[in-house]
Formats: C-alpha cells, structure tokens, sequence
C-alpha cells in the first residue's frame, strides 16, 4: 500500500478514487487521526482512498482536486468539534489549532461540517455525502451551540447531506460503500446502525422500535423538553437494547438508528495495526503541534464505562469499554521500536481512561437490557469487572521490550477504581510516572460531584496518600498532577468555596483550571440550558456570564498574587469577607478589590485583548495557551 492516502491527482495516478473524505484537521496518516483511522479502514476493505484536508472552503475547485468520487464523499470537521476547536470557554478565539501546520488558526470553518458538505454538493452535483466525526455524531439531533446562546437544529438538515454517521464509524462506512457499490441509492441506505437520515415532508418514521424525541420547536419553547430530549439520548445509547429515535424539525423527521456494536477486540486490533506511516502527509512544511504531543504513544482501548456529565465518549464512542489484545499492543511498540528517531520512551500507553484496559460487563444478559449511563456512578455496578492484573502484565510486558527504556502513562486514570488495586497504585507511581501524573477530580464538594457524576472526593484524597506513599517508599519524587473545574451546573459560591478550602487544606496549587464549556450532547449542557438536573428534575444553580464564571476561576486560583483582587471582590460579594486575611484559615490576604473582569489583564495579569471580527481575542500567557490545550484533549474523541 501506499504510504500515505493520495492528496492530490498525480498522487491518486489520475484514476477515479471510490471514496474521498473531506476533513477539517491537516492529514497525519496516524490512528489517532479519524480521517486518517477510516480511510485506511476502507482501504484494507478493498476501497480507493483520497484526502481533502482543510480546504479552502470559499472555493468550489479546492474540493475538486481529487475528482469526482466513485462511491460518495464523507465529511468530518476533524477530530473536535470546530466550535471548541476555535473558541475558548469564555467564547475568544484561539490563538493556535493544534491540527493545523504551524498550529495556525483559521483554516477551517465555523461548523465546517456545513460549508464542506455545500461544496462537495456544487462540486459534483449527484455524488452522495455522508458526514460523520464528532462534529455530526454529537450534533444529529437540537442541540445547544454555546457560541450563539441557541438551541440549533440537527447538522444533518443544516448540511443537507445524505446521511450522518454517528459514533467511530467503521461498521457503517464499510457497510454504506458495499451498498452503495451494489447500485443501492443512497435514499435506500436507511436501515444501518449508528447512522440517521432526514426524511421528506410527506414520508413517515418507521413504526416499529421507535422513540419520539421532543421536538425541535418544543426544545426551542421549553428547556425541560430539551432535558427529556438529552436524556432520552443517552438512556437509548446501548447498541444491545436502544430503539431508534425520531425528532420533528417543522414538515421534516430526522431519524437516528439505533447505535452500532462496537468492534470486537480483533477488529481494533487489526485496525491499529494497518500500514500507518505514523507521520504528517509531506505536503506540510510545518510541524503539526498534536501529532507531536502523541508522538510515542498507542492506544489500547476505546470507550468509557464513567459517563460523566460533561462528557459526550458514551453516545460517541460508547459505554462499552474494547480493548486492543495484549499481543496487538506489544507489536504495536516493538516496530515503534524500530522507526527513525524513536528515543527509547513510550510517551503514553492508554486511551479515554487507560486503567479500564479490559473492564467490561461480566454478564451478557445484564449487558443486554441496561439503560444506565455510567457503570460506576452513583455506585458501581456488580456486573462491572474491576480486575487490573491485564494492564498490570501488559505494563510490565512493554517495558521489558528491546529497545524501549521507559513507558510512561499519560492519559485519564479513574483514581476510583485505581483505589481498588493497591498493586496497580504502587505499579503506576514507581515505574509509569514521568515526574508528575495528572488525574482529574474535578472538584471537592459533594454537590456538584453528585451532578457530574464524578466519584467522591475522598477517593481522590485516598489514591493521593497512596500514589505518595508509593513514591516516599523508592524514594522517588514525583507528584500529582490535579484537573480541577469551575463553573459547573450546579456549582455555585458556595461549592466553589468549600473546593478552594479543600485545595489549601491540602496543599494544592493547580496551574491550571477547567472553565465549564457547554458542548452539544452532553447532560451538563442540558443543565445550563434548563437549571434543572435531568435525573432528579430539581433545580439547580447555574453560573451564566463572563463575570461570574470568571469569579469561580479566580477563587481555584487563590494563591496567584495577581488573582488576589479579583478573589477578594469574589468573597465580598459573596458575602465570605471571613476568608479574608493572613491566618491559615484565610484564602487571600487584605488588600484591594478589584472585579472589572471585562478590563481584565491591564494591570498585567496575563491576558490583554483585542478585538477582531467583532470577536474579543484571547492573547494568552503560556500558562492560557496549556490550559488552551487540556480543554482541547479533555474534548478529543
């Protein structure tokens, strides 16, 4: 095969391609890259593959390159949604798109989904579109944009394309194209898992196994149908037992398939281990910057069985954890041991949460009718297998490899269930920590770990005693790294507050803080939009507007000196002037208030802004532009 998807004519031998995605991320030929993951997927199925990455969306000619596609073009903003992608949590615009050459902004559109699905339409008028990534899956059905403080409608009727193919896709894609290939019309394509079609005004939904949503105008009118709307969702979500699921949008219905199985072990395998050329497609004369931050790492599963609020992983990739075999990951690394320039370090061997390496359902039949969204919230399930001896092996394994001299674990650890295995806590911190471990708690207060569907905190405190003790007892220093977030539905003054007292109490200092973004899918989104938390329909707080949401940020940040202003006006007003002063109880000491928050950063703390395309954009420090980057990977599918 070649060693990276044809990009242009002369690299496609000026043939007809059967299928080109168009994608909003520059091309690295790499798993981790969904155009990328897919293209060779359909190509090891016996597909020509081409690539249009970020074109320029004004013009029609740049989506013409390839020529016209045999089978039909498929479409993807890339591997975020473009709107987190471009704008921060306070709604400025990035200063860098870590999926660009050079990490520069404005190659792609707002929703790209949409202008590159019109074009690839003018480009070639009768070829099918199909779209898909996160962009589509999470927004197939009303959504909330936060960028423009409205309820939308589902992208497949704002694109107008064909079909949308929600969560990773591979069975669908395969399946669509030997359809497609077989002369089916792409209006026929309609009876596949884990895709929706829009039909005509006078077409009817099918009647059988089927859910009506609450529809668009109702979501529009009525924050709590947009609560059953997101509920209903995720309550359907199982590819076992969901039922297809129907939503007026005026004359029109969009209907959304139940979800698709998941690929088994062996199909991820074989997946992972296609001819990737592991790099940037040559065309690029600039690094790409989140190609270099998963250098050196592989994944080994895909899925979250947690099913956190803010997180949209279980109607994207599913609750169902799948795990790559221990095989398929060993050969994964001993020929990453062989390519130029590999300097003994497996950066990171994980995936959405690496501990749940080989966690699954240990009862098919429960497996089979279950409508819970998470498996360890509010308590763990007893079908759910805890058992961390297959990562154990498969750590002590890799790192035993020729040529491999550390291997590190570098993404999400679930500290609950770490807890669970003392061996796996000592394992981690001695041999697979790079100087710090970041895990993410969230929070302190039991309130709002309650409506994040987060474990409590003493679980945290628990595996943070245990990781140092780890470490104390081979003499090793290495620390904790903790995620914290502010502005969570259901987080107000008061929880704010009590999270602060607990990150003194325990002697943490984070440099960096998550400000809740609302992103389409999610519950938590549902809870900023309607105040009420769609399990228990009891209200709660919600921290709307740039001031108040920027007040919580500073109180996590008590302890900078250039804070200290805006902390103290947060506790006045407030009414916590008590947590003001110099003893160990205080969080600030005396001095000025001050909370222009729209003027922030002229007294030099760190940010200034201007203004540019009637949007205020965000010049970060460095410490902004990490913080810029953990909101981009905690949003990554």
């Amino acid at each position: 095969m070649a060693r990276f998807l044809p990009m242009t004519a002369d690299e496609a031998g000026h043939r007809q391609l059967d299928i080109i995605l168009v994608t909003g991320d520059a091309y690295v030929d790499h798993p981790s890259w969904g155009a990328a993951s897919v293209g060779r997927w359909l190509q090891a199925h016996g597909y020509s593959v081409g690539i249009i990455a970020q074109p320029t969306w004004t013009d029609v000619d740049a989506f013409r390159v390839l020529g016209r596609p045999r089978l039909f073009f498929g479409v993807t903003a890339g591997n975020m949604d473009t709107q987190v992608n471009r704008y921060t949590a306070a709604r400025h615009l990035r200063t860098n798109d870590a999926y660009a050459p050079g990490g520069q902004v404005g190659l792609r559109p707002d929703r790209a989904t949409i202008p590159y699905t019109s074009r690839c339409k003018q480009a070639y008028k009768g070829v099918p579109v199909i779209v898909g990534g996160i962009e589509a899956s999470l927004r197939r059905f009303a959504h909330y944009d936060f960028w423009q403080d409205k309820i939308r409608g589902s992208i497949l009727l704002e694109a107008k394309a064909d079909l949308l193919v929600y969560g990773m896709g591979e069975h669908q894609l395969i399946e669509i194209a030997a359809r497609l290939e077989q002369g089916e019309d792409a209006r026929s394509v309609r009876d596949i898992k884990g895709t929706a079609y829009a039909l005509g005004g006078k077409e009817t939904p099918p009647a059988d196994a089927t859910l009506a949503l609450p529809s668009l105008a109702e979501c529009r009118a009525d924050p709590l149908a947009f609560n059953r709307l997101t509920l209903l969702m995720y309550q359907q979500s199982n590819p076992h037992c969901g039922l297809a699921l129907t939503q007026k949008h005026g004359g029109r219905t969009v209907v959304a398939n139940p979800a698709a199985i998941p690929l088994s072990t062996a199909e991820l395998d074989r997946l992972h281990e296609l001819p990737f050329a592991y790099a940037a497609h040559p065309c690029y004369r600039e690094p790409i910057p989140a190609l270099r931050s998963i250098q050196g790492s592989v994944m080994i599963n895909r899925g979250c069985a947690g099913g956190c609020s803010f997180c949209a992983l279980t109607i994207h990739q599913g609750k169902d954890v799948v795990s790559r075999s221990k095989d398929s990951v060993v050969r994964e690394v001993k020929a990453m041991a062989h390519r130029p320039g590999f300097d003994g370090i497996v950066s990171d061997l994980g995936g959405p949460t690496a501990n749940m390496f080989h966690m699954r359902c240990t009862s098919d039949a429960a497996n089979a009718v279950c409508r819970r969204v998470s498996c360890l919230h509010p308590v763990r399930c007893k079908h759910y297998g805890t058992d961390h001896k297959p990562f154990i092996d498969l750590l002590r394994t890799v790192r035993t490899l020729p040529r491999v001299r550390r291997v590190y674990v570098n993404s999400g650890i679930r500290y609950d269930l770490a807890a669970l295995d003392e061996e796996f806590v000592e394992e981690l911190a001695v041999h697979h920590t790079q100087g710090q471990l970041s895990v993410a708690p969230e929070h302190a207060s039991a309130a709002s770990l309650q409506l994040m569907r987060k474990p409590k905190i003493e679980y945290f405190t628990a595996f943070m005693e245990r990781f140092k003790k780890a470490c104390q007892d081979h003499g090793l220093e290495r620390y904790l790294v903790p995620y914290f977030q502010c502005a969570h539905p259901g987080t107000g003054p008061e929880q704010c507050i009590e999270l602060a007292i607990y990150m003194k109490a325990q002697r943490l200092r984070p440099r960096q803080v998550q400000m809740f973004m609302p992103t389409p899918a999610t519950l938590a989104t549902a809870m900023y939009v309607s105040g009420v938390d769609p399990y228990t329909k009891k209200p709660v707080v919600v921290a709307r507007g740039w001031r108040e949401r920027s007040r919580q940020r500073a109180l996590l940040l008590y302890w900078k000196r250039e804070e200290a202003p805006h902390v103290r006006e947060a506790l006045q007003t407030w009414g916590r002037s008590d947590l003001i002063g110099r003893g160990p109880r205080h969080l600030v000491p005396p001095g000025p208030a001050w909370g222009a928050w729209e003027k922030r950063g002229q007294d030099g703390g760190g940010l200034r802004f201007d203004t540019h395309m009637g949007m205020k954009v965000e010049r970060a420090s460095r410490q902004e532009e990490a913080e810029e980057q953990w909101e981009a990977v905690t949003t990554r599918s």
